[in-house]
């Protein structure tokens, strides 16, 4: 992996505890992190809807992937340039303070 990118992902695998996501699957391979949304949070498709509409953060319901256990996850990228990872990261913090 390049640096970027490992930096990218250590962001946001410190960052994503801090939103309130729980059960973070190690990133093995390609640019993602899939990953278990906050207890309170609706279905995962609202959940990243809602996101969406709230900060311009883009992620993909688990659903997606997996129609059993998918309604409880999410798959982000960490495919984008440094500062765009850490003002998400920090948007994504700050939405979900507003929420609890």
């Amino acid at each position: 992996r390049l640096p970027r990118y490992r930096e990218a992902r250590d962001l946001l695998l410190e960052a994503l505890p801090r939103a309130g996501f729980r059960r973070i699957l190690p990133p093995e391979g390609a640019f993602y992190i899939y990953a278990e949304i906050p207890e309170d949070a609706p279905p995962s498709d609202v959940f990243c809807r809602d996101l969406l509409a709230a900060t311009a953060i883009a992620l993909t319901p688990g659903l997606d992937f997996d129609h059993e256990e998918g309604a409880r996850f999410v798959r982000l990228s960490y495919c984008r340039p440094l500062e765009e990872i850490r003002d998400a990261a920090k948007r994504l913090i700050a939405w979900r303070s507003a929420r609890r």
